[in-house]
Protein backbone atom coordinates (compact mmCIF):
# COMPACT_ATOMS: atom_id res chain seq x y z
CA UNK A 1 0.00 0.00 0.00
CA UNK A 2 1.40 3.29 -1.08
CA UNK A 3 1.01 6.82 -0.01
CA UNK A 4 2.08 8.94 -2.74
CA UNK A 5 3.01 8.70 -5.93
CA UNK A 6 5.62 11.39 -7.51
CA UNK A 7 7.01 11.08 -11.28
CA UNK A 8 10.47 12.01 -11.37
CA UNK A 9 10.92 15.04 -13.26
CA UNK A 10 12.33 14.85 -16.45
CA UNK A 11 15.99 15.67 -16.90
CA UNK A 12 19.01 14.78 -18.84
CA UNK A 13 22.39 14.15 -16.88
CA UNK A 14 24.96 17.12 -16.96
CA UNK A 15 27.56 17.15 -19.79
CA UNK A 16 30.69 16.22 -18.36
CA UNK A 17 34.04 14.67 -19.81
CA UNK A 18 33.64 10.81 -19.79
CA UNK A 19 37.27 9.34 -18.78
CA UNK A 20 35.89 5.58 -19.48
CA UNK A 21 33.32 3.50 -20.81
CA UNK A 22 31.82 0.35 -20.17
CA UNK A 23 28.43 -0.97 -21.88
CA UNK A 24 26.43 -3.98 -21.62
CA UNK A 25 23.29 -5.21 -23.56
CA UNK A 26 21.40 -7.33 -21.19
CA UNK A 27 18.46 -10.44 -22.05
CA UNK A 28 15.55 -9.40 -19.45
CA UNK A 29 16.03 -12.18 -17.37
CA UNK A 30 15.77 -12.41 -13.48
CA UNK A 31 19.96 -13.14 -13.51
CA UNK A 32 20.46 -9.50 -15.16
CA UNK A 33 21.33 -7.82 -11.92
CA UNK A 34 23.81 -10.23 -11.07
CA UNK A 35 25.76 -9.63 -14.06
CA UNK A 36 24.88 -6.20 -14.41
CA UNK A 37 26.54 -5.74 -10.79
CA UNK A 38 29.67 -8.32 -12.09
CA UNK A 39 30.09 -5.97 -14.97
CA UNK A 40 30.18 -2.73 -12.04
CA UNK A 41 32.71 -4.56 -10.33
CA UNK A 42 35.39 -5.33 -13.00
CA UNK A 43 34.89 -1.95 -14.33
CA UNK A 44 35.32 -0.43 -10.52
CA UNK A 45 38.26 -2.40 -9.55
CA UNK A 46 39.87 -1.29 -13.13
CA UNK A 47 39.45 2.18 -12.45
CA UNK A 48 40.62 2.49 -9.34
CA UNK A 49 37.56 3.23 -7.62
CA UNK A 50 37.47 3.09 -3.76
CA UNK A 51 36.21 0.26 -2.06
CA UNK A 52 33.78 2.41 0.31
CA UNK A 53 32.10 3.51 -3.10
CA UNK A 54 32.05 0.22 -4.47
CA UNK A 55 28.88 -0.89 -2.46
CA UNK A 56 26.62 2.32 -3.30
CA UNK A 57 27.76 1.58 -6.93
CA UNK A 58 26.50 -2.07 -7.02
CA UNK A 59 23.17 -1.38 -4.91
CA UNK A 60 22.16 1.60 -7.09
CA UNK A 61 22.88 -0.52 -10.35
CA UNK A 62 20.44 -3.55 -8.92
CA UNK A 63 17.80 -1.06 -8.21
CA UNK A 64 18.02 0.23 -11.98
CA UNK A 65 18.03 -2.99 -13.26
CA UNK A 66 15.89 -4.11 -10.99
CA UNK A 67 13.50 -1.57 -12.03
CA UNK A 68 13.42 -2.57 -15.64
CA UNK A 69 12.87 -5.98 -14.82
CA UNK A 70 10.16 -4.80 -12.77
CA UNK A 71 8.47 -2.10 -14.39
CA UNK A 72 9.57 -2.06 -17.95
CA UNK A 73 8.71 -5.79 -18.84
CA UNK A 74 4.43 -5.53 -18.99
CA UNK A 75 2.40 -6.87 -21.80
CA UNK A 76 1.98 -3.42 -23.49
CA UNK A 77 5.67 -2.13 -23.19
CA UNK A 78 7.37 -5.72 -23.60
CA UNK A 79 11.41 -5.77 -23.63
CA UNK A 80 13.69 -8.29 -24.20
CA UNK A 81 16.66 -6.62 -24.22
CA UNK A 82 18.46 -3.40 -22.30
CA UNK A 83 21.61 -1.52 -21.98
CA UNK A 84 23.80 -0.60 -19.10
CA UNK A 85 26.70 2.17 -19.12
CA UNK A 86 29.13 2.51 -16.76
CA UNK A 87 30.73 6.33 -17.17
CA UNK A 88 33.95 6.69 -15.04
CA UNK A 89 33.62 10.62 -15.25
CA UNK A 90 36.69 12.93 -15.02
CA UNK A 91 34.73 14.59 -11.71
CA UNK A 92 35.22 11.97 -9.31
CA UNK A 93 32.28 10.18 -10.04
CA UNK A 94 30.32 6.83 -12.05
CA UNK A 95 27.44 7.71 -14.02
CA UNK A 96 24.87 4.30 -14.09
CA UNK A 97 22.87 4.95 -17.52
CA UNK A 98 20.10 2.35 -17.95
CA UNK A 99 18.34 2.34 -21.45
CA UNK A 100 15.29 0.55 -22.23
CA UNK A 101 12.25 0.55 -24.61
CA UNK A 102 9.84 1.31 -22.90
CA UNK A 103 8.27 4.94 -22.42
CA UNK A 104 7.13 4.55 -19.13
CA UNK A 105 8.80 7.01 -16.88
CA UNK A 106 9.78 6.26 -13.34
CA UNK A 107 7.92 7.10 -10.43
CA UNK A 108 9.00 7.56 -6.81
CA UNK A 109 6.89 5.80 -4.24
CA UNK A 110 6.57 6.76 -1.12
CA UNK A 111 6.14 2.95 1.12
CA UNK A 112 3.77 2.22 3.91
CA UNK A 113 5.59 1.39 6.80
CA UNK A 114 6.23 -2.95 6.63
CA UNK A 115 5.03 -2.82 3.21
CA UNK A 116 7.44 -4.77 0.79
CA UNK A 117 9.24 -2.82 -2.39
CA UNK A 118 8.40 0.37 -3.73
CA UNK A 119 11.60 1.92 -1.73
CA UNK A 120 14.59 1.28 -5.06
CA UNK A 121 14.27 5.00 -6.06
CA UNK A 122 14.31 6.33 -2.56
CA UNK A 123 17.51 4.05 -2.23
CA UNK A 124 18.56 5.87 -5.76
CA UNK A 125 18.08 8.97 -4.48
CA UNK A 126 19.83 8.25 -1.41
CA UNK A 127 23.12 7.23 -2.92
CA UNK A 128 23.54 9.60 -5.42
CA UNK A 129 24.80 13.12 -5.77
CA UNK A 130 22.25 13.53 -8.51
CA UNK A 131 19.67 11.25 -10.88
CA UNK A 132 16.98 11.42 -13.22
CA UNK A 133 15.37 10.18 -16.43
CA UNK A 134 14.60 11.28 -20.40
CA UNK A 135 12.99 9.98 -23.12
CA UNK A 136 14.86 8.67 -26.03
CA UNK A 137 14.05 10.44 -29.55
CA UNK A 138 13.64 6.87 -31.45
CA UNK A 139 11.26 5.80 -28.09
CA UNK A 140 11.80 4.13 -25.09
CA UNK A 141 13.98 6.19 -21.93
CA UNK A 142 17.26 6.44 -19.91
CA UNK A 143 17.34 6.74 -16.20
CA UNK A 144 21.31 8.24 -14.93
CA UNK A 145 22.64 8.46 -11.65
CA UNK A 146 26.38 9.84 -10.42
CA UNK A 147 27.95 8.60 -7.72
CA UNK A 148 30.50 10.79 -6.27
CA UNK A 149 33.14 8.66 -5.98
CA UNK A 150 35.19 10.52 -2.95
CA UNK A 151 32.18 9.90 -0.13
CA UNK A 152 30.58 12.82 0.80
CA UNK A 153 29.42 13.77 4.51
CA UNK A 154 25.91 13.01 5.12
CA UNK A 155 23.75 16.62 5.02
CA UNK A 156 21.62 15.62 7.88
CA UNK A 157 23.36 13.71 10.07
CA UNK A 158 22.08 10.55 8.86
CA UNK A 159 24.42 8.77 7.06
CA UNK A 160 21.74 7.18 4.60
CA UNK A 161 24.57 5.20 2.81
CA UNK A 162 24.29 2.86 5.81
CA UNK A 163 20.72 2.52 5.51
CA UNK A 164 20.56 1.96 2.13
CA UNK A 165 23.21 -0.68 2.32
CA UNK A 166 21.34 -2.42 4.73
CA UNK A 167 17.68 -2.48 3.17
CA UNK A 168 20.48 -3.63 0.04
CA UNK A 169 21.65 -6.39 1.77
CA UNK A 170 17.84 -7.61 2.88
CA UNK A 171 16.51 -7.68 -0.47
CA UNK A 172 20.00 -9.94 -1.34
CA UNK A 173 18.83 -12.49 1.03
Amino acid sequence: MLVENMPIMVRRPPALPIRDRQHLRLVATETAPRLTRALADQALHRWGVPRSVRPDVRLVVTELVTNVLQHATGVADRIEVFDIVLDLLADSAVRVLVFDASARMPIRKTPVPGAEGSRGLLLVSGLTRDWGAFPLRGGGKAVWADIAVAAEPPQDGADVRIVARVLGAVRDL
